[in-house]
């Protein structure tokens, strides 16, 4: 019988592969955590209702994996977390204190077509500031992501943040370029795909919508043309993002629209400058969300979210991928014959509970060379032999597999025993 194939666009993490998942969590909440971001989480199923009319229609109409529970009721796994937000700060609109810095890392599912950068199960790192509908916070979010960019060795010749203020464009759409009010959401995201179209292409879906030749290429024009006066709201973005030179990172284009729906100001997203040529995340303002999920107050908020897959594509580009978190044993004790087991297990426990990662040989009639060999592949630093003439002293033999060293231990008691971690957490 032939193995059980995974899921199409899933990944298996292998213990190595979940080391380095784990440090790349660990630099993005790292960077959350120096502005003073608290984590939290949500569960990974909601109801279909959630996100209708308020997250993006394609994702929410052809990209969800849904599911029914036993009243019917349809469920859907979480394609994205800001609508859960909503809900989880609505419920409890009087009790956060604003203005709330929160930040995830979880799991998240969409049924797309697996490529590059993309698949139908990703993590994804969570951002958002609730309760002030300052500029600046919008310019905060995005120096979080200019220091994650800096912890993970990124500079502006690698990637660049594009932002725009979605208001304002609805405003010029519908103003000086005669845009129906009826058509401004189609018009929105023929432009959040330019890059992926090109003008030309642009300029016929425009058309489709209903507006004239002449419009359409109006509007093509408009937005492909270079900003050098940006509307207010985006000069303040990028006058604090001088501050600590993150504007570096940051240029002003009328092409980022993003194609979520409950988006209101500010939006944004980070794109790779290499061979990846694809946004890597992105975020924005959304002001009415919590009111529009049954919150009572209207508590605006912004917001990022970065996933792993494209992230780690650039990352593997540059060959810059953080180094796995250190996983396994710090030592393996190894069990010299079948008479010293017991006294073998007592020390790998008393290692344990001084808080020491051991792993304990479970054969004991399996050969010691072959037991140190397991050790060394492990990746463990230490080997502890208890033979015969140690177990009679109530000692170990502390085998350093990277010094190729070894020294005898007393292992009697407490205080030998944290003398010995000491020993052991002390070697560089």
């Amino acid at each position: 019988m032939p193995p059980v194939a995974r899921v199409k666009g899933t990944q298996d993490f292998y213990p190595d592969d979940w080391a380095q998942q784990i440090a790349l969590r660990e630099i993005m909440l790292a960077a959350g955590r120096g502005y003073g971001y608290r984590e939290y989480e949500g569960p990974a199923i909601e109801y279909l209702d959630l996100y209708l009319d308020k997250s993006s229609e394609e994702i929410v109409t052809r990209q969800t994996f849904r599911i029914q529970d036993r009243d019917g009721k349809a469920l859907l796994l979480r394609p994205e977390l800001t609508p859960t937000l909503a809900r989880m700060v609505a419920a409890r609109e009087r009790e956060i204190v604003l203005p709330a810095r929160w930040q995830s890392f979880g799991q998240f599912f969409r049924y797309e077509r697996p490529q590059r950068g993309r698949g139908r199960s990703f993590f994804q790192w969570n951002v958002d500031l609730l309760g002030s509908e300052s500029a600046v916070a919008d310019a905060e979010v995005i120096q979080v992501a200019c220091a994650l960019f800096r912890a993970l060795g990124l500079g502006p010749a690698q990637v660049q943040i594009r932002i725009n203020d979605r208001a304002a464009m609805e405003a010029d759409l519908t103003g000086p370029l005669g845009v129906a009010a009826e058509q401004v959401r189609g018009v929105l995201a023929v432009i959040d795909r330019l890059d992926k179209v090109g003008g030309e292409r642009a300029r016929g879906q425009l058309v489709e919508l209903g507006l004239g030749a002449g419009q359409a290429g109006e509007v093509v024009a408009f937005v492909e043309a270079p900003v050098t006066d940006p509307v207010p709201r985006l000069a303040t973005v990028m006058e604090q993002l001088s501050v600590g030179g993150n504007d570096e990172y940051v240029r002003v284009d009328r092409a980022i629209a993003r194609g979520f729906d409950y988006y209101t100001g500010t939006v944004f997203e980070a794109w790779a400058t290499g061979d990846l040529r694809r946004a890597i995340f992105g975020g924005g303002r959304y002001d009415d969300l919590t009111r529009q999920v049954g919150g009572k107050q209207r508590i605006p908020g912004v917001g990022m979210a970065v996933g792993d897959l494209a992230l780690l594509e650039l990352l593997r580009e540059l060959d810059r991928v953080p180094a796995p978190v250190a996983g396994g044993p710090e030592a393996v004790v190894t069990v010299f014959e079948p008479a010293s087991q017991r006294e073998s297990a007592r020390v790998a426990e008393a290692l344990r509970r001084h808080g020491v990662a051991v792993e304990l040989c479970l054969d004991p009639n399996q050969r010691l060379d072959r037991q140190l060999k397991h050790a060394d592949r492990v990746g463990a630093r230490y080997a502890l032999i208890i033979g015969p003439d140690e177990a009679a002293a109530s000692a170990v033999m502390v085998k350093d597999l990277r010094r190729r060293t070894q020294q005898r231990h007393p292992a009697s008691d407490a205080a030998a025993l944290a003398a010995l971690v000491k020993l052991l957490r002390a070697a560089p």
